[in-house]
């Protein structure tokens, strides 16, 4: 059963952090300013793939203003990653793609570092290089990790040099017998492209050394905990000498959980005895930090005459780069869901990571299931109309149902999927007559919610207000929020008396570590532990009434701000108790929400396009959203979160695309270059809600973070094909591909 819900959850409330965001109050990690400070820059590789031969840094550090410079020798043997180590902090030996990290300077400010930077003299000798895909699994291909069995956290050993290097697999079933039960086979091949996260702020940090020889770092991030560890094992130091102190993050999308610049400024705060700061300009950003992989799939699927799917076998390969340091799994795990939540007995599905001289990728909202999900639903389309079945129903005879098994082998409880489809298809005028060169295309999915351990502690003042705090460091999502409001609810008290603060690192509970946001958590495991904090405090209460006032423990009750006697209707309140004690009074939560969710969150999306077939031109005229939900803690969040993904993912599907030239060279490195949706580019959007039996936790809830944007390309595709008969089998759909496949007779 749902919890009923009263008083604050499920009501609009404004955000927390609002006020001093809006009104440039709210410090970020570029905000702070310390004495005597130094600005970091770093130089950056013009060659895809080459050997260091030397560098000369003479000139840069007789440069007035600059106090230090470091090279890939200060750090020989040091690389980092999210679990895979395979990155140098800079470049020793090789770079190993333009952009890659070489030297960096200290100095007085950012003018004199750039000017020392172009200063230093390095010699390079260029080596061969691959950027594709289809290049780097050449046989003739250089390898270019070909040491990776010796990386710290490879999960599994190759058995040969390689740049295929890190493989997902899920497999159920027999496909082989699958495909021989079939009575049509199908073969495609889809591709996706490169698109960055573009959060506002740029990755920045600022690192200081204080009198007692601990590591002070501001840092834009959403993973404070685990960076804490990984700055601590780079250089050997003991975990109490490294604190995360808290900053706003502005934007993450997936990209902000990584140390980059963090190392390379504590070695130069160490050689300068000075604070260090660093930030990169967007162009660093598009040229060098983690965007979302470029993929190539493929599908095989079997279908009998009546629409049964007997077998599915993909085959997914990500260009992830140089290097595999930004992926928290070494892959993405989001490719199981190539194939859907469909009931599909015989399926086999492999992800592989391909090494090359281009950016590292890293997570993107949704990672490897942007890409899949295009795959998986374009074919779905494409199957239905080869074997003359609407592509409504053809998802409908092949929908999971109450205790069927996803093709990667997940069972769910509390299945709705098939009323999200119809449910999009009504809302969406699926069936209703529409213009010529108009179309409507559907595309259905799901993604559960991610448990995990967080930490919260709820403190009572004096005044009877509360402080509740986090070690999340939110990423812009509205976490704190809805922290707020499940303590305003749970003690009773209006909204305007809790505040959120969250924790330092240095101020944490040993015994619960926090991975930090990500996998849809947030609406599940903050508000969760900041409720089992409410009830160590109110148990904490009810002692310390007891102790002050003589009453039976057990005839004390909670009630709205306040301690009761439940036998003389004697109170006190907590701002009385916290002046009378001597300590503070304060409860915390001790168990994480672990695993994966019970139930999972189903979405279908509709998309009307127009496309003008003498120019290519797409205007995506409306998107349906259709989400299953079970309580929604703050509509105004939840529905910022649907079309902000639908937006986002509305440009990497028919604009947005890092491109890599033919020299391995982002040829579009700026956002003047980089196009995304503006304004006048937003179709009209429609939300709707199908209410689901249960969801999971104290409230019942469902993750919303990442379902927005992972059906929004297919289903425009798919529109695309409706309007003009023209399949496009690649993302970003850009109005030059669909004129050229006009043009080329590919429209039916």
């Amino acid at each position: 059963m749902v919890k009923e819900i009263t008083k604050t959850i499920g009501t609009k409330v404004a955000r927390i952090d609002g006020p001093e965001k809006t009104t440039g109050k709210g410090i970020y990690s570029v905000d702070i300013s310390l004495p005597d400070m130094l600005w970091c820059k770093i130089l950056r590789s013009p060659y895809p793939h080459a050997r260091i031969v030397s560098i000369d840094t003479t000139a840069a550090e007789s440069l007035e203003g600059v106090h230090a410079v470091i090279t890939g020798k200060d750090f020989e043997g040091k690389r980092w990653g999210k679990l895979i180590q395979d990155e140098p902090i800079l470049a020793w030996d090789r770079v190993m793609y333009i952009g890659d990290k070489v030297a960096a300077v200290a100095a007085e400010d950012e003018d004199i570092a750039q000017h020392a930077l172009d200063l230093i003299e390095v010699e390079y000798e260029e080596l061969d290089a691959v950027f594709t895909i289809a290049d780097a699994i050449d046989k003739g291909a250089p390898v270019l990790h070909p040491n990776f069995n010796e990386y710290v956290g490879v999960p599994k050993a190759l058995d040969e040099p390689s740049n295929v290097i890190v493989n997902g697999h899920w497999e159920r079933g027999d496909t082989e017998k699958g495909l021989k039960e079939a009575d049509l086979i199908f073969e495609r091949t889809f591709y996706t492209g490169r698109t960055h996260q573009l959060y506002l702020e740029p990755h920045n940090c600022v690192v200081a050394i204080d009198e007692d020889d601990v590591l002070q770092c501001w840092l834009g991030t959403k993973s404070p905990m685990q960076n804490r560890v990984q700055i601590a094992g780079l250089f050997d130091l003991d975990i109490s000498k490294v604190v995360i102190n808290f900053a706003y993050v502005g934007g993450d999308f997936g990209g902000k959980g990584d140390i980059v610049g963090l190392p390379i400024c504590y070695e130069l705060a160490k050689k300068t005895g000075r604070p260090i700061k660093f930030a990169m300009d967007y162009s660093e950003e598009l040229m060098a930090m983690n965007p979302r992989h470029p993929s190539t799939i493929d599908i095989k699927l079997g279908v009998k005459k009546d629409g049964t799917i007997t077998a599915w076998e993909s085959d997914l390969f990500f260009n992830g780069g140089a290097y595999r340091a930004y992926s928290p799994g070494g892959n993405l795990p989001g490719a199981n869901e190539v194939a859907g939540p469909y009931k599909i007995d015989n399926t086999r599905i492999d992800s592989w990571q391909v090494s090359t001289n281009t950016v590292p990728g890293g997570f993107q909202r949704g990672p490897g299931e942007v890409q899949g999900i295009f795959a998986g639903e374009s074919m779905m389309d494409i199957v239905a109309e080869e074997i003359g079945m609407d592509p409504v129903a053809f998802r409908l005879k092949n929908v999971v149902h109450e205790g069927d098994a996803t093709p990667s082998g997940q069972i769910f409880r509390d299945i709705i999927a098939e009323d999200v489809i119809k449910e999009a298809a009504r809302a969406g005028n699926m069936f209703e007559p529409k213009p010529k060169n108009v179309g409507r295309g559907m595309a259905y999915g799901h993604r559960p919610q991610y448990g995990g351990a967080t930490q919260s502690s709820v403190v009572a003042n004096d005044d009877g207000s509360l402080t509740a705090r986090t070690s999340i460091f939110d990423p812009g999502v509205g976490t704190y929020t809805l922290i707020q409001q499940a303590v305003a609810q749970e003690m009773e008290v209006p909204l305007e008396k809790v505040k959120v603060v969250p924790f330092n690192t240095d101020e944490l509970f040993p015994d619960l570590f926090d991975f930090g946001m990500g996998g849809s958590r947030g609406s599940m495991v903050a508000p969760s532990a900041a409720i089992k904090a409410t009830k160590d405090i109110k148990d904490n209460l009810k002692k310390i009434a007891s102790e002050f006032n003589g009453w039976d423990q057990d005839l004390i009750e909670y009630s709205e701000g306040n301690l009761v006697n439940s036998r003389t209707q004697e109170q006190v309140s907590i701002g009385d108790l916290v002046r009378r004690s001597a300590e503070p009074i304060q409860g915390r939560n001790f168990e994480p929400e672990e695993g994966l969710s019970p139930v999972t969150s189903f979405v279908a999306q509709v998309a009307e396009v127009e496309v003008d077939p003498d120019t290519g031109q797409i205007i995506v005229r409306k998107i349906t959203a259709v989400h299953d939900v079970s309580t929604i803690l703050n509509p105004v969040g939840f529905h910022g979160q649907v079309e902000g993904g639908m937006i986002q993912a509305l440009g990497h599907a028919i604009m947005e695309d890092l491109n890599v030239d033919e020299g391995g060279r982002i040829s579009n490195p700026s956002l003047a270059d980089y196009k995304i949706p503006t304004q006048r580019d937003l179709p009209e959007i429609e939300t709707v809600l199908v209410q689901a039996p249960s969801g999971w936790g104290e409230y019942q809830v469902k993750a919303v973070g990442e379902h927005s944007n992972i059906t929004t390309a297919p289903a425009i595709a798919n529109a695309i094909y409706d309007a003009i008969r023209l399949r496009v089998d690649s993302i970003p759909i850009h109005p030059e591909i669909v004129q050229k496949g006009i043009k080329s007779g590919n429209s039916k």
